[in-house]
């Protein structure tokens, strides 16, 4: 029950959130990039290979290409695992930097899934 209820919210989600297009989804991703580079890589690799019993790998990995929301969940109030704890980055980042962050650690490394709208991760906000 909880993964239709997981599922329909994120068509219900992904259907009110403006695809991006063109040079906007290349430049979106670009940011990610640099925003992935500048906080997130010391952890995560810029190889996203990550460091083994220390912090998950992104490259391949079935969490980051499956449903968006919990990742979405996780880069806005961390998350406490098996490997340590990841930082919020709530009040760090804004939604537009959130979503890029997303997006592209979603598609880099030869990841392929869909990015994630701004809109969407404020919904995921709360806001």
């Amino acid at each position: 029950m909880r993964i239709v209820l997981a599922i329909v919210i994120f068509l219900c989600l992904l259907a009110a959130s403006p695809p991006l297009r063109g040079q906007e989804t290349g430049d979106f991703i670009k940011l990610g990039q640099e925003k992935f580079n500048d906080t997130c890589a010391a952890c995560h690799r810029t190889n996203g290979e990550g460091l083994p019993d220390k912090f998950p790998a992104l490259k391949g990995n079935p969490f980051v290409l499956g449903d968006p929301a919990p990742v979405v969940g996780t880069v806005l109030n961390g998350r406490q695992g098996r490997l340590g704890l990841m930082p919020a980055w709530k009040d760090t980042f804004n939604d537009r930097e959130v979503a890029a962050i997303v997006s592209y650690v979603r598609q880099a490394w030869g990841n392929q899934a869909p990015p994630v709208a701004p809109a969407w991760v404020a919904r995921i906000r709360g806001k």
